[in-house]
């Protein structure tokens, strides 16, 4: 017995009559209201050397646009004439100073854009106040946009919705390719990669449509890349700048050779939440039980999620994985909202016991085989099988919700979050404190305090780590551990001991006293001489051992 796709999640996910105006305005004003003030506070002033690597070229390659020199040859890969006439313009906003300028290009048209963006979806599907906040929420939970390029892929879903007028055949083609051609001029790879994805999605994740109509979504992004290539071939020509040079340069990217790619996603040792929940994130939405029951806007979300996995498959880093999660809170979002929401499921009659179980295995075998091969191989193929077998859930669900076979695979699913989770968990155990710095300082001065010493044990360390005393085995005089800003009332007591010979010697960790000290730095060095000084540059500049004179 199967089953056909239910019409009924064709519709937006919630229709104005069923979501009252006045709390979904208050809603939206509440959650833009906190994207924009953690956005904003991420002004801050350029740490030494923070205009280095790609920021750096950023920066001054913008300089140099802002001063009339025309971008393209010679300028950072993939990076196309837009984004360097739009760094420009924030430049000359900035008045060229880099802290301002990195955070309007950062901050600003980067993470506050792509958060109000996901705001504009929220509004555009017509969610309930509730959801606009769970929208919100999950962007800032699980999203990071590193900056403005990042906020082109929730830009790009925001103006192709399937729904109101994006619906329509016209505005539809219309849309996907003007945003073909400016997405190209702004940056080459990002314009492939979410063509690709509306492509996947017209393909084979819209409903109702004809094939004639599929096709002509599918290739309306492309067409506008040729057309946007050709223009700016032409004008460059112009300038004197050859078609083959120019086409080598935004296609051909010199720099992304095979050996500058990164592979080996740590699935079972992620860093942080986002790399544990983003290969997962990418398969479970094409799950048959869970793909049957998306909405378009959610369906699209996916396809173009699943497109931007590339970015992390191809470059396994923070920063490069964190750029792929552009799309995950609101995607996560969207899934728990349909799937909260959508009517309950057709029964039928369960399968025998052993066909369950040979069904269950076999989707946790496929949900393995597609995170392995997207994550795993150290391949650009590895996006195409990946691909392929999210399309493979798809075929499946066209027919039937496939039940026993998608909860094995989100079993899998969550075998896998759990082993990642747990893993990060005893390495992290394993590694036990880190008292890096204590113990750099004690290979360095074990062996000159020692010789000042001798069979001594008490030292005095001034003023810290205080792991020093379990590392160079020795123990404190005094009563004095931390030297806080009212450690000044103390220092007739440290004088007192000074005099009773009760603290023989003194760790001085660093190149000066706490300021808590004061004058009594000076007594110490008074009454006290330098018997070791070791240079601890890497650490903490330098250690003397000061011994108090022996009757």
């Amino acid at each position: 017995m199967t089953r056909t796709e239910p019409a009924a999640a064709t519709a937006p996910p919630d229709r104005a009559a069923q979501s009252p105006l006045r709390p979904r305005v208050w809603a939206a004003l509440a959650a833009a209201a906190v994207i924009t003030a953690v956005s904003i506070m991420q002004l801050r002033a350029l740490a030494p050397g923070a205009l280095s690597g790609d920021l750096g070229i950023q920066y001054h390659l913008a300089a140099a646009t802002a001063r009339g020199s025309v971008p393209l040859l010679d300028f950072h890969h993939t990076w196309n004439v837009a984004s360097w006439y739009f760094s420009a313009a924030l430049y000359r906003v900035a008045g060229g100073d880099a802290t301002i300028w990195v955070w309007l290009w950062a901050g600003v048209t980067g993470r506050l854009l792509a958060g109000l963006a996901a705001i504009g979806i929220a509004w555009r599907l017509r969610l309930r106040a509730p959801w606009i906040l769970v929208v919100a929420g999950s962007w800032l939970a699980l999203s990071h946009v590193l900056h403005s390029k990042y906020a082109v892929p929730i830009l790009w879903l925001l103006a192709v919705l399937p729904v109101g007028v994006g619906a329509g055949a016209r505005p539809a083609i219309a849309v996907r390719a003007a945003l073909g051609a400016i997405t190209f001029l702004a940056h080459v790879e990002l314009a492939v990669l979410l063509a690709a994805g509306t492509a996947l999605f017209d393909l084979f994740g819209a409903r109702d449509l004809g094939r004639r109509e599929r096709l002509l979504r599918a290739s309306a992004a492309p067409a506008g890349m040729l057309l946007a290539l050709g223009g700016q071939t032409a004008i460059y020509a112009a300038l004197g700048l050859t078609p083959s040079r120019l086409l080598s340069q935004i296609l051909l990217d010199p720099g992304a050779t095979f050996e500058a790619f990164n592979f080996g996603y740590p699935l079972l040792l992620p860093a942080n939440l986002r790399p544990l929940l983003f290969p997962v994130s990418v398969i479970v939405p094409f799950v048959p039980l869970i793909w049957r029951r998306l909405s378009d806007p959610a369906r699209m979300t996916a396809f173009l999620h699943l497109a931007l996995s590339l970015i992390a498959i191809r470059r396994v880093d923070p920063a490069h994985v964190d750029a792929a999660t552009t799309l995950l809170g609101l995607l996560a979002a969207l899934v728990a909202h349909d799937l909260l929401t959508a009517g309950r499921p057709v029964q039928r009659r369960p399968d025998a016991l052993p066909s369950r179980i040979g069904l269950a295995i076999l989707g946790g075998a496929w949900l393995a085989l597609a995170i392995t091969a997207g994550f795993r191989i150290p391949s650009l193929l590895a996006i195409v099988g990946l691909t392929l077998l999210a399309l493979g859930g798809v075929a499946v669900a066209r027919r039937s919700d496939a039940t026993w076979a998608s909860a094995g695979a989100l079993a899998a699913a969550a075998v896998l979050l759990v082993a990642g989770a747990a893993n990060r968990v005893a390495e992290q155990a394993r590694s036990g404190d880190d008292d890096s710095a204590a113990q750099q300082i004690a290979a360095g001065v074990a062996g000159p305090l020692r010789e000042c010493i001798g069979e001594d044990e008490r030292v005095w360390v001034v003023p810290e780590p205080l792991g020093l005393y379990d590392s160079l085995g020795v123990r404190n005089p005094t009563p004095y551990w931390v030297f806080w800003y009212g450690f000044a009332t103390q220092h007739d007591e440290v004088r007192d001991l000074i005099g009773q010979g009760e603290i023989p010697a003194i760790l001085q960790v660093g190149d000066s006293w706490p300021a808590s000290f004061d004058g009594l730095g000076d007594d110490i060095e008074a009454a006290y001489s330098p018997c070791a000084t070791v240079e601890l540059s890497a650490v903490a500049g330098s250690a003397t051992v000061w011994i108090h004179p022996r009757d």
